[in-house]
């Protein structure tokens, strides 16, 4: 899902084009932005001259419906409502699910013994520019010399793979045991060239049933980052910014997160 904001430097207030620019009881004061959708087609011309950033922000996260593919023996998520209106007051709900559900980063804990929780994954590596690189071709294990044929550059500090994996949370209910994965020379070029964190499209970035999971522990061992489970799907390769940064929950072995790409 994709959604684009108009940022008005100056202004302070983000103008969304989805918004139908009426006045409501929660928003008073939006007058200005009622002016600023009409002149939509001036948007264009007007981010050329530098007068406003037009931002473009895609959703590349799992959404966390009860039939989504789970890693096998792993519980799905599930929701319980407690309580719900009209009969109660309010509506309240129980949620259940894996540390490694949907869309989430593995911490080091997760195949390092002694390895630190999801709250010693650093932030600063969970945000900031973003190669998403075209591995739609590979059918099987995305190698170091693929990485460099998809163009990721030398200063590259954040890496997505795209992959024929992706459209997988859309409609798929079991699991693949066939998607594509990165391989150790894969995980060994990431941490020669200094990436911060690596992505792939499914949920795990390692083939199934790895021997010995080298491509967790080099990565993890290197203080890599990893994002499991986006889902690329009408993304084009390129550059972007990524924000990944997971639920807190102190010592966890990993955690669900709500990613975006984000494109100025």
């Amino acid at each position: 899902m994709s959604k684009t904001r108009v940022l008005f430097r100056g202004v302070g207030t983000p103008v969304d084009d989805e918004h139908d620019g009426q006045d409501t009881p929660d928003h008073p004061g939006t007058r200005h932005i009622r002016r600023a959708l009409a002149i939509r087609p001036l948007v264009a011309a007007a981010s050329v001259r530098g007068i406003i950033d037009v931002v473009n922000i895609r959703d590349i996260s799992a959404p966390l419906r009860e039939d989504l593919p789970a890693w096998p023996g792993e519980e799905g998520m599930t929701r319980t409502v407690v309580s719900a209106q009209p009969d109660d007051p309010a509506t309240v709900s129980h949620l259940a699910f894996g540390a490694h559900t949907g869309t989430h980063i593995d911490a080091p804990i997760h195949f390092l013994p002694g390895g630190g929780g999801i709250e010693t994954v650093s932030a600063d590596s969970l945000v900031g520019p973003c190669f998403v690189a075209d591995l739609r071709h590979v059918t099987d294990l995305i190698t170091g010399d693929d990485l460099v044929g998809a163009g990721v550059s030398e200063d590259a500090v954040r890496l997505l793979a795209l992959t024929r994996n992706s459209g997988w949370s859309r409609d798929d209910t079991e699991f693949r045991r066939d998607y594509v994965a990165y391989d150790l020379s894969a995980a060994e070029w990431c941490v020669e060239h200094g990436i911060r964190l690596v992505g792939n499209d499914y949920l795990s970035i390692e083939t199934f049933q790895a021997d010995g999971y080298p491509v967790h522990k080099t990565l993890l061992g290197a203080g890599v980052a990893v994002l499991e489970g986006v889902d690329l799907d009408g993304v084009s390769p390129g550059v972007y910014d990524v924000a990944a940064l997971p639920i807190l929950v102190p010592g966890a072995d990993g955690a669900p997160v709500r990613a975006v790409l984000i494109e100025s």
